[in-house]
């Protein structure tokens, strides 16, 4: 398909929010991969986790035994080759781990918030292909892009704009927004030329791709 799909955080809808189960989920109802949130913890641990913090402690200042349950990076291995992972670094400063677990995966994409992280990556010369996630505007958002070597570019849904995806389009980075989850939402995107979107309804999304292809 030319519209891809993917699971925000897999299925949050119905399983556990970055669980293989809802990564599972996400698959089993047809979408193209998922995204999902990593971290490093303070005992070298990388997980899959979004918030910053668990019981108003620092997650980055936990080790493995605080979570139950836990899930790894190294459990997101079983979908190599089987769908497309977005992975979401929500903090620099592990490259050296973070290349050494998923640089053997393919069809992964590896993005952040963080920027600077992204920015070494690329001086790295990584063989993955890197992606912008953002919040707001970016003025001269495709030259953005490439000065940082990001060839994914993964806005807010609601900043996304017809100009904005063909100027990306027009540098070779895909667009695909992040958590709209209505049928509106999609059609406008769709119409924008955007290259998919990152939703929480992965399996409404699907179905409503399946029934744009059925006319």
């Amino acid at each position: 398909m030319s519209f891809l799909i993917f699971g925000h955080r897999g299925s949050p809808k119905r399983f556990p929010e970055n669980t293989v189960a809802s990564f599972e989920e996400a698959l089993r109802a047809g979408a193209d991969g998922f995204e999902t949130d990593l971290r490093l913890l303070h005992d070298q641990t990388p997980i899959l986790f979004h918030d910053d913090e668990l019981n108003e402690r620092e997650i980055e200042s936990l080790s493995a035994d605080a979570f139950s349950p836990l899930t790894r990076v190294r459990d997101l291995g079983q979908f190599a080759g089987r769908a497309t992972m977005i992975l979401e670094v929500k903090r620099s400063k592990w490259e050296h781990v973070l290349c050494s677990e998923v640089s053997a995966w393919p069809n992964i994409v590896v993005a952040s918030f963080d920027h600077t992280l992204i920015a070494e990556l690329a001086r790295r010369r990584v063989d993955f292909p890197l992606g912008l996630t953002v919040f707001g505007a970016i003025a001269d958002a495709a030259d953005y892009a490439k000065r940082l070597n990001a060839t994914w570019f993964f806005p807010a849904w609601r900043y996304v704009t017809r100009d904005l995806a063909d100027d990306l389009h027009a540098h070779d980075v895909k667009v695909v927004p992040w958590t709209p989850n209505r049928e509106r939402d999609w059609d406008r995107l769709r119409d924008f030329a955007c290259d998919g979107v990152i939703t929480d309804y992965p399996a409404e999304a699907v179905a409503w791709r399946r029934r744009l292809h059925t006319f």
